[in-house]
């Protein structure tokens, strides 16, 4: 037979089989040898052509099952939405909590919890998308707590973060959106409330490893970011109110008793406060100046501030109380005419871990003039939230396990000027993560 009609043959052998299932091949198998075999005893094919034949159709019909896999792979991958998939990283948390409140001769008592739960992902290596969504209020940057009230209705949830991250290079990203807040900062720090989730966009720079000029004596990490954010923005008017923030910082480690010392500064430039209706930016003065009347309060100071802290971590030889944690706040705004700066120092001692029973106790002074900070993006726990407030805050913390722990902290504060009125707070947490 001619070679051309023997390798056409073949093919067409190996393809009327491979288009069966593989189960049904040992049957088929068993077909094309009695087809090949007629085809010897009428003669169209020699003996030795017969046994070339069935052994192309072998090598034809391995060939197609293999791209047949292939292909049904890439499909299924393309089905379940790529590779990147995986790479997707699901976290939340749970707070359950009691809060008792005393202002002015008046107590309050609720219960409350706040949940909050999201993803990120990175569809390529150097860029990673994060979503959070959070219970809490519209209107309220600082907290995302609800109340168990109003007859068992339900709850809102609202959009926490939503970013995208670039790490252009390993000591550098830029990010963009609503974003975990990006400085380094104190718990019971003057400048933020924890639960601020800034809009804009940030470039970070982090050293991956301690300057090597300094690392025969100790290890120096140094650490900025810098960043603009909107605050609000006003229809028909181009001077939205902002906020442009500078950090930068080290972590020093190697110091005498393996000490840990983090220090940094902060340069928060707010614009468009000055002068603005405060109905115009947030739902409250928060605490600080206003002129104008008492039905339209406006902001009677610009807000500049020059935050410096710092935390020394200190190892402690006791399994019971494995270190000791020192800390310090200072701001200042030198644009306000006068109650211009705030403080906090604090002492922590242990730290709760995985293990049942790991503890914490802490406690911090705060000192926090009217126009210190920018009061309505401030601690909401700290005297009822916003600034003029000084006072105690004390507590003590206890993991139960990797997922779980409760804690216990007080709030004993008054007022720095004006009536020195009290806000006394309790607040128990159970706080669960997954």
């Amino acid at each position: 037979m001619h070679e051309r009609m023997k390798q056409i043959f073949a093919f067409l052998l190996a393809g009327l089989f491979t288009l069966s299932p593989a189960s049904a091949w040992a049957g088929e198998n068993e077909m094309m040898d009695a087809l090949i075999h007629k085809l010897v005893e009428k003669g169209v094919l020699t003996r030795e052509e017969g046994w070339e034949i069935k052994k192309e159709v072998a090598e034809e019909a391995a060939g197609m099952a293999k791209g047949r896999e292939s292909e049904a792979k890439d499909a299924a991958s393309k089905m379940a939405g790529g590779s990147w998939l995986k790479t997707v990283k699901w976290k939340g948390d749970l707070r359950l909590r009691h809060e008792t409140q005393k202002r002015a001769g008046t107590d309050r008592l609720r219960e409350r919890f706040r949940l909050r739960f999201g993803f990120t992902a990175k569809p390529i290596e150097p860029l990673e998308i994060g979503v959070r969504l959070a219970t809490g209020t519209s209107g309220d940057p600082v907290s995302t707590n609800q109340s168990f009230d109003t007859s068992f209705d339900k709850k809102a949830i609202f959009v926490d973060q939503a970013y995208a991250t670039y790490k252009a290079l390993e000591w550098l990203s830029v990010t963009g959106g609503k974003m975990e807040n990006p400085y380094w900062l104190l718990p019971e720090g003057l400048v933020w409330d924890s639960d601020v989730t800034p809009e804009g966009a940030v470039v970070q720079l982090k050293s991956p490893t301690p300057l090597p000029i300094l690392d025969e004596f100790v290890k120096v990490t140094p650490f900025a970011s810098a960043g603009g954010y909107v605050i609000d923005e006003i229809s028909g008017d181009e001077g939205d109110p902002g906020l442009f923030g500078y950090q930068g910082g080290a972590t020093v480690e190697g110091l005498p008793f393996d000490a840990k010392w983090t220090t940094a500064i902060a340069y928060y430039d707010y614009t468009g406060i000055d002068g603005r209706r405060t109905s115009d930016i947030t739902n409250a003065t928060a605490g600080n100046s206003t002129s104008g009347s008492a039905a339209i309060p406006i902001f009677g100071n610009d807000y500049d501030l020059v935050n410096v802290s710092s935390e020394l971590k200190i190892p402690l030889p006791f399994e019971c109380v494995p270190q000791m944690v020192l800390m310090g706040d200072f701001v200042h705004n030198p644009t306000a005419q006068d109650h211009q700066s705030g403080h906090m120092v604090g002492v922590n001692l242990g730290k709760v871990t995985d293990k049942l029973g790991s503890w914490e106790a802490f406690y911090h002074w705060k000192y926090l003039e009217p126009d210190a900070v920018f009061g309505a993006l401030t601690d909401s726990d700290f005297g009822g939230g916003g600034t003029n407030h000084r006072g105690h805050i004390m507590g003590a913390r206890m993991g139960l396990n990797k997922y779980a722990a409760v804690s216990v902290k007080y709030f004993r504060t008054e007022e720095v000027r004006g009536t020195n009125a009290h806000v006394d707070t309790l607040q128990a947490d159970l706080q669960l993560k997954y």
